[in-house]
């Protein structure tokens, strides 16, 4: 065994020593804390909580969604169709030349199709804008 090896064996030692160490003392700290709640809780320090014995009202649908909706956070295709109506509110509203909508609707596109791959159910899906459809699908994004 040369020397490089015996120096990877004694680190490999050190930190197993380490790794089982911090174990430890992470055991003992968590069952430090849980007996320190247990013995709070038998004195009854939970006795006089708000809603205690009561059921906990949760709102229809899953909890992620509830707490988006409580936070005023929306779905990024939520908000993705926002701003693609906004663009085609724009564009119907500009009066631009014919170049002009045919560039801004192939941006508008692009958010479409980008819209199109998140939206959770493909009957969400919205078909692209040309200047021939776009007073059609103006209404349809409002």
């Amino acid at each position: 065994m040369g020397w490089n090896d015996r120096k990877k064996k004694a680190a490999q030692e050190n930190q197993q020593h380490t790794t089982e160490e911090r174990h430890e003392h992470l055991s003992t700290r968590e069952g430090m804390i849980e007996s320190a709640v247990d013995e709070f809780a038998k004195n009854g320090g939970f006795d006089d909580l708000p809603g205690k014995g009561k059921p906990i009202k949760i709102e229809e649908g899953d909890m992620l969604t509830t707490i988006l909706k409580n936070a005023n956070v929306q779905p990024p295709w939520i908000e993705l169709r926002k701003e693609i109506a906004a663009d085609l509110k724009r564009v119907t509203e500009l009066g631009l030349t014919a170049v002009e909508v045919d560039a801004k609707l192939e941006e508008i596109n692009q958010k479409i199709r980008k819209y199109n791959r998140l939206v959770p159910n493909s009957l969400l899906q919205k078909g692209l804008v040309s200047s021939a459809n776009l007073q059609k699908a103006y209404d349809k994004w409002v």
